[in-house]
């Protein structure tokens, strides 16, 4: 605690008020927000009052002039680690994870937390929440306190106690709120919205999702690619799927993923439904689900699915087909460019040489290929692996965060920026022997723990390895790697004599 005659810089003021909200009774909160005046963030203060210590500190914080209102601003990020999110959500029951957004880190929802003495504060009972959040509705409106934002976050997460609190307080959402869910909003609000999808389970898919629709007056929401990756692995429930149909505008459907998720759960009603919208009409199609229901042994879909062909198939018809198919396929090559597209996206430079800018493909462990037709790959396109771009989950993110190892033909000389950006699973890639040029970001992988550098590589970008906290740099001694590593404070293994031998 200060003096009473000391001037506090901003950021000793929000750990004093922060201090106080954890350690001392109501009116003493009060009178140290009087002494210590404005404070430059006061949202995390005032979240753990709601979350921990009850509507009284809540109220000396409000009448003191806390506000949940946080400024998103690079000075807020690196200071405070705010990215100006509603810290009102610690008024919930729970929330999904510790990082709603793609950013580094957003809501803070607190299991537990210390007081200077070491005793542990657990989270109020509801009730007493309740008792917080009815306060804010009547009297939050100079904390910034939006009940419309929060009854959006209850309904997404299925608190529905803090739910019915909030509707009988009135609480709507704001016009901001409805466009975002009907139509598109900034990236950074549609990114915690994905996230808020994606974290959501099987089992409350159809309620919440029902429910927003509800608060909308039956609106249909919005659908992206990377909402619809965020829900994809839930629509192997026949009603989930019946729901997403129904509720979202213009919805997208990989339709071999969702019968292979349902067959992942054993759940032969979404291929009942599958059959109801003509997905088994082919035979490829059916037999395919066959083959994959016995490899991944769900017993009851490979007998759904078996009866199926028994009651539809033209068996004769069938081999017909096959047997053309065969014919066809003799003269394919597999290595040939209409092969390799269906695989890989690429872009022709104008020396001729080639930039991979993507993967299609459905496995987890990849090859690039040295060339495609007659021209060599010689180069990893800006986020080419990543399942983010611009913040939000990319066409098949789902996938790309799956990724174990790539290999790289030795014909690559440059790995462009954010690369492999959040491929969380990656463990291993190699570098080829030519490469000259690493970008930033390029490896910011948080399983990756090992990366050999050659003796040719002479520049590597800012932040290359964000967030890579198992990896260990092997670099050539006197190489430009080890002295990136050592400026910017890198495991670094060296190996050889300077010269690189």
């Amino acid at each position: 605690m200060s003096e009473n005659n000391e001037v506090l810089a901003p950021a000793q003021k929000v750990a004093e008020l922060e201090y106080a909200v954890l350690n001392l009774p109501p009116e003493e909160i009060a009178e140290v927000y009087a002494r210590i005046g404005s404070v430059e963030y006061s949202a995390r203060a005032l979240g753990i009052a709601c979350r921990f210590r009850g509507v009284e500190c809540v109220r000396a914080l409000v009448e003191g002039g806390a506000s949940f209102e946080t400024p998103f601003t690079n000075y807020m990020i690196q200071t405070y680690g705010s990215y100006g999110d509603d810290l009102a959500v610690m008024l919930l029951d729970n929330f999904p994870d510790s990082r709603v957004t793609y950013f580094v880190v957003t809501h803070q929802i607190y299991g537990s937390v210390k007081k200077a003495d070491g005793t542990e504060l657990l989270p109020l009972p509801f009730e007493e929440r309740a008792e917080s959040a009815r306060y804010l509705c009547e009297n939050g409106q100079s904390a910034a306190f939006d009940a419309g934002e929060l009854l959006f976050y209850s309904i997404a997460v299925g608190d529905e106690r803090m739910t019915a609190v909030l509707k009988k307080q009135g609480a709507e959402f704001s016009e901001y709120r409805r466009r975002l869910l009907t139509e598109k909003g900034k990236s950074k609000d549609l990114c915690v919205w994905t996230c808020l999808l994606e974290r959501l389970s099987a089992e409350k898919f159809a309620g919440v999702l029902t429910r927003l629709s509800g608060e909308l007056g039956g609106e249909k929401l919005h659908c992206t690619d990377g909402i619809y990756d965020a829900l994809s692995d839930k629509l192997y429930r026949a009603e989930n799927l019946e729901c997403y149909l129904e509720l979202f505008d213009k919805p997208k459907l990989k339709k071999t993923n969702i019968m292979r998720s349902a067959i992942e759960n054993d759940a032969p009603e979404c291929l009942a439904f599958a059959e109801r919208a003509g997905w088994l009409t082919s035979a490829k199609t059916r037999d395919d689900m066959i083959r994959y229901a016995a490899e991944r042994k769900s017993a009851e879909c490979a007998a759904w699915l078996l009866d199926f062909k028994d009651r539809t198939a033209d068996l004769a018809a069938e081999r017909e087909n096959a047997e053309r198919k065969i014919t066809r396929e003799l003269n394919a090559k597999p290595d040939s460019v209409t092969e390799l597209k269906k695989i890989w996206s690429y872009k022709k430079r104008e020396d001729g040489t080639l930039v991979i800018t993507g993967y299609k493909g459905g496995g987890t462990s990849l090859t690039v290929p040295a060339r495609i037709g007659k021209s060599a790959v010689a180069a990893i396109g800006y986020g080419a692996f990543s399942p983010f771009r611009n913040g939000v989950i990319v066409k098949n993110g789902a996938l790309l965060k799956t990724i174990t190892d790539v290999t790289l033909p030795e014909s690559i000389t440059e790995i462009g920026g954010q690369a492999f950006d959040c491929c969380y699973a990656l463990r291993s890639v190699n570098i080829p022997s030519g490469v000259v040029k690493i970008w930033g970001r390029t490896f910011a992988c948080t399983a990756l723990e090992k990366l050999v550098l050659p003796q040719t590589v002479i520049s590597i970008g800012e932040n290359a390895f964000l967030n890579a906290d198992k990896l260990t740099v092997v670099a050539p001694r006197g190489s430009y790697a080890e002295e990136y590593c050592k400026k910017h404070d890198i495991r670094c293994e060296v190996k050889g004599e300077k010269n690189g031998i």
